[in-house]
């Protein structure tokens, strides 16, 4: 983890299923670095995106541990710029 991630996750059950969230928030990160790890690791599909002029924010759908997951990935729009970077995942079993 790079200096100065924060983590944070819940576990609770919603109508009886599991649910576990995890964020995570990094600082001064290569996010162009972060999202070709993020896709070598995963077989992560985007299913929505926004963005503005600083911000961009896409939602992926994957399977990882068995599991369906959504992930919310925040990055810098500008290409190659550092900057805050946060990925929050949801999955239920």
């Amino acid at each position: 983890m790079p200096k100065g991630a924060v983590v944070g996750v819940t576990k609770a059950r919603l109508d009886g299923k599991a649910v576990q969230t995890c964020t995570i928030t990094m600082i001064d990160l290569d996010h162009e670095s972060f999202l070709k790890s993020f896709f070598t690791r995963t077989d992560a599909e985007k299913i929505d995106e926004k963005r503005d002029e600083m911000q961009i924010s896409r939602v992926y759908i994957l399977i990882a541990g068995g599991r369906e997951q959504f992930v919310n990935l925040k990055f810098p729009a500008s290409p190659g710029g550092e900057g805050l970077v946060v990925a929050s995942s949801i999955a239920a079993n």
